[in-house]
């Protein structure tokens, strides 16, 4: 793979701003989603066919499409170092397990820095620190992060709940519904999410096994944009090389919808002409994906609409459609389940009869 050791150091050394994403194929490395010879492999295949980098690895079976969206989801909270440890989740890990999972450590030197805790007393961080193997600021920066694990009072991106909706298991009301359910009978989530149906005991343990990666990665992110300054000085040629690794695959917004239900047809009756209007509450239900901050851009296309206008509402503002079609955008990222109302006005010319449905709809993320 192709680095840039004066790209690296000047990113993390405060002179530029850090960029708003974490690369994703740094994340998936981090994670171990993915081999470094397999990602390189990719993004030779990303180069030839302009495709996104997910969808390459994707396709080749090195990832899963939820695992895919779930570390979308993520991206931009592993974009500097206050963001990523306050990422962290999960059940709380022991320090030691912590440094080996984020590739500071190895198990002997764990056992080694372990036997002499016992001999003189001291912090395991600090022996740690003593014999070399880590920096005070990976220390100090581990130890924050290892706080935040095991806070019910702080859920973050990597919440086991969060990351099953971003994986596409459960929606979001599914997850409300398994949290108030939680709070009155204090099991696990995973069970309460079982029990209820509203995913299957697989999809809850895959939601831990990206828990777990991701969990890594983040502490990895954390440590890897401390400044370079503070923590240099007692890296080793392996952990230095380790921070200078870019992946230069340029991952870009996407978006994308499933429509859950929709009528194909529409019959309109004379008293609906009298009146004026006619109401389809819940007329389409769409699963809608996007790892845009910025929102999702909904796009209506109208074929042949026998109406003067149609008003779309239930993404917070009301929208009226013409014949020349319309757009809605709304602030929403990771996976959602939308229901859209419409009120289908009608002019002196509309008559009644049965109408194909009238719209065409896209999704875009908003750049």
């Amino acid at each position: 793979m192709k680095t840039d050791k004066n790209m690296s150091e000047k990113s993390r050394t405060g002179h530029h701003p850090h960029p708003v994403k974490r690369p994703l194929g740094r994340i998936l490395l981090d994670g171990g989603f993915v081999q470094l010879k397999v990602l390189d492999a990719a993004l030779e295949d990303q180069i030839k066919t302009e495709r996104l980098l997910g969808d390459v690895l994707v396709d080749m079976g090195i990832i899963s499409r939820p695992e895919l969206d779930a570390v979308l989801w993520v991206q931009r909270d592993f974009s500097n170092v206050q963001d990523a440890i306050r990422a962290a989740a999960g059940i709380r890990r022991m320090l030691g397990e912590l440094l080996i999972s984020a590739r500071l450590i190895t198990p002997e030197q764990l056992d080694e820095a372990l036997e002499e805790q016992k001999k003189t007393g001291e912090k395991l961080g600090e022996v740690l620190v003593r014999r070399g193997y880590i920096t005070r600021r990976d220390l100090e920066i581990t130890l924050s992060f290892q706080n935040q694990m095991g806070r019910a009072d702080a859920p973050t991106c990597l919440s086991l709940g969060q990351l099953l909706v971003s994986a596409g298991y459960i929606t979001h009301e599914q997850l409300k519904d398994a949290l108030d359910r939680q709070r009155s009978n204090g099991k696990k989530l995973g069970e309460v999410l079982v029990e209820a149906g509203h995913c299957e005991k697989y999809h809850v343990e895959h939601g831990l096994q990206i828990q777990s990666r991701l969990v890594a990665a983040a502490l990895i992110a954390a440590l890897s944009l401390a400044p370079l300054n503070e923590a240099a000085s007692s890296q080793t040629s392996t952990q230095v090389m380790s921070t200078q690794i870019q992946v230069t695959a340029k991952v870009l917004a996407r978006a994308s919808f499933h429509v859950l239900r929709q009528p194909s047809e529409i019959v309109v009756t004379e008293a609906d002409i009298r009146r004026g209007y006619m109401d389809i509450n819940a007329g389409s239900l769409l699963e809608i994906k996007n790892n845009s901050r910025a929102g999702v851009m909904m796009s209506f296309e109208v074929r042949g609409m026998p109406f003067k206008e149609v008003l779309v509402s239930g993404m917070g503002r009301e929208v009226a459609i013409g014949p020349g079609g319309g757009i809605i955008t709304h602030q929403l990222i990771g996976t959602s389940i939308v229901a859209l109302n419409y009120r289908f006005v009608f002019d002196k010319s509309s008559q009644a009869g049965t109408y194909a449905w009238p719209f065409s709809l896209s999704v875009s993320p908003v750049e």
